[in-house]
């Protein structure tokens, strides 16, 4: 098998690894998926010794995809056993010349894909607006965002960013334009995955409001795993200065300003936030 692909695979595993450390995959909560253009090298070959077992299946919005291959994880399994066993774990929607999608996926796994892979499809395509390159995504279930986008202030995409750009300079550095808020849908919609697609062409890391949150990469997946890493730590920082009673000031927007010169970040988005904090 290629080892190009195989590091693909194991990526998978340490994405995962990671965000089960920070809490954000819950039993078989999450997913991930890294979509692989057609010409991939020895990818035909990859998926025949690895997800021999085919089926056509209907796809709806794999017109909107470039051709190539979507592995995804499957519906109900425990993103981090991916590391151990993730033929059990994964399967891969090939979308070949005459737009036709077949699934694949080892033998007696009876693996399906998750089901909000409406979203991961919707996002796909958003972002690769029809020119097939590697682009990954991932959605998980970390605490501290979770938590506060339980609470409507934190449901405006200002007012959030406002706070959780004031805990350290590399979330502005890594958001420069900030994170995106969805209201809450019933997940795994035609509504909810267009609605996140919608949003995603404006910010790499996405809250689903009472859900979670789901972040994309062009570098693979364990690169969106960082962002969502990034993200729950300063919501992480946020919590506990509430529940201390809010003594900390945090950055203010001219330090922000400041960090945003040094590293050449765009100030669009430090230009919509509010001077002031929520109650202290």
């Amino acid at each position: 098998m290629a080892q190009h692909l195989d590091d693909r695979f194991r990526e998978f595993g340490e994405a995962a690894e990671r965000l089960t450390q920070i809490g954000a995959l819950e039993g078989a909560a999450g997913n991930i998926s890294l979509f692989l253009p057609a010409d991939t090298p020895d990818l035909a070959e990859y998926m025949v010794s690895v997800f021999s077992e085919t089926q056509d299946i209907e796809l709806p919005g794999r017109e909107l995809l470039p051709l190539g291959t979507l592995i995804i994880t499957g519906s109900g399994r425990r993103l981090r056993d991916v590391v151990t066993r993730p033929v059990t774990i994964l399967c891969a929607i090939v979308i070949a010349n005459d737009r036709r999608a077949t699934l694949h996926r080892s033998p007696e796994s009876g693996v399906t894909p998750t089901s909000e892979n409406d979203s991961h499809i919707a996002i796909h395509a958003a972002a690769l607006d029809g020119q097939p390159a590697i682009h990954s995504v991932v959605h998980a279930q970390p605490p501290a965002l979770t938590w506060l986008s339980h609470i409507p202030a934190y449901r405006n995409v200002e007012r959030l960013n406002r706070q959780l750009f004031r805990w350290q300079p590399e979330t502005l550095v890594t958001f420069p334009e900030g994170l995106g808020v969805l209201p809450f849908e019933v997940p795994g919609t035609a509504t909810h995955g267009n609605l996140t697609a919608q949003a995603m062409r404006h910010h790499r890391i996405v809250v689903w409001a009472k859900h979670g949150v789901v972040a994309r990469s062009s570098a693979g997946p364990m690169a969106a795993a960082d962002l969502i890493d990034y993200a729950e730590a300063a919501a992480e920082y946020e919590v506990r200065d509430m529940l201390a009673g809010r003594p900390a000031d945090g950055l203010t927007l001219a330090e922000l300003r400041a960090i945003a010169a040094r590293y050449a970040v765009p100030t669009v988005l430090l230009d919509r936030l509010p001077d002031d904090l929520l109650e202290r």
